[in-house]
């Protein structure tokens, strides 16, 4: 039996795949392409009585919108990050959430080595050094190796770099490629070039930690959201020749905040979004959707 399907923000999918969940679906679906995000009114009206909604990580998902639509039974989240859903209001209304995982990792660090290639040869904006400069052998330092960090990692051998980590958890596997476990303060000392690649809205650096970079450094931020001390970060750019790397998956307004600054590059684009990319996502929203309908059947 078909089921009323709401989708109710941009969740980047190729046409192909918005005529498949439509196909799904008992009534017509209407898919956002505005970045911004629906207010709780906007979102519950949407919704009426809809069991499945589709939402990206962006999406506030809040105990106040779920009581106001007890209809919903299935959330399914375009991306990986959760920290806008109040999962534990999900587990109380007793619906199913899944997500996305693993999908955009490569090309986000294709797009990072792209943005660094352009900055230490000189050919976009800026040029790292008064001339231009080779990655090889250039020291790098990835905070967070999860399977982003990893995916960075992995570009970073190939470009002959030093390579050291920081995590909460060792990963031995990845020492013996060659990549090295570094304390924190150890390997903002040490590294040419700091890359961010910690879980969203997890705060890494702070002001004592921006302190200890090396001058002409490069910063990175790979994650999404808020991944250190906006002022200590501002006053780091201001008052050494520093260099910063952002792409839109830190957020619209981080993007209205520092696109204009001095040796910032922020381009307005999610780095990890290519065509292949949306087909991986697309092709695992729709199987997670599929599998929650084939277990109401």
């Amino acid at each position: 039996m078909p089921h009323k399907i709401v989708v109710l923000a941009n969740a980047r999918l190729l046409p192909e795949d918005r005529e498949r969940i439509s196909k799904l679906s008992s009534k017509p679906v209407e898919f956002p392409d505005t970045e911004d995000q629906f207010d709780i009114t906007e979102m519950t009206r949407r919704t009426g009585d809809a069991e499945i909604v589709l939402v990206n990580t962006g999406t506030k998902i809040t105990a106040e919108y779920l009581k106001a639509c007890p209809s919903i039974k299935y959330i399914g989240l375009c991306g990986t990050s959760t920290e806008n859903i109040d999962l534990q209001a999900v587990s109380d209304q007793h619906i199913s959430l899944t997500n996305v995982v693993d999908y955009g990792d490569e090309p986000t660090a294709e797009f990072i080595f792209y943005q660094l290639v352009f900055l230490a040869r000189g050919m976009g904006k800026y040029q790292w050094f008064d001339y231009p400069t080779e990655l090889i052998a250039k020291s790098i330092g990835i905070i967070g190796l999860g399977a982003l960090g990893q995916s960075i990692a992995h570009l970073a051998l190939a470009y002959k770099m030093q390579v050291n980590y920081y995590s909460k958890h060792r990963k031995p596997e990845w020492e013996k490629k060659g990549v090295k476990y570094a304390e924190k303060t150890e390997l903002l000392k040490s590294s040419d070039i700091v890359i961010i690649s910690s879980p969203t809205n997890i705060k890494v650096i702070d002001e004592g930690d921006f302190k200890n970079m090396k001058p002409n450094s490069v910063l990175v931020q790979a994650s999404s959201g808020n991944c250190f001390d906006r002022t200590a970060f501002l006053n780091w750019l201001e008052k050494g020749n520093h260099y910063a790397i952002f792409d839109l998956a830190a957020g619209i307004d981080h993007y209205n905040s520092y696109k204009d600054l001095p040796r910032v590059v922020f381009p307005k684009v999610i780095a990890g979004f290519t065509r292949e990319t949306k087909q991986r996502l697309g092709n695992r929203v729709i199987e997670n959707l599929k599998n929650y309908i084939d277990k109401k059947a």
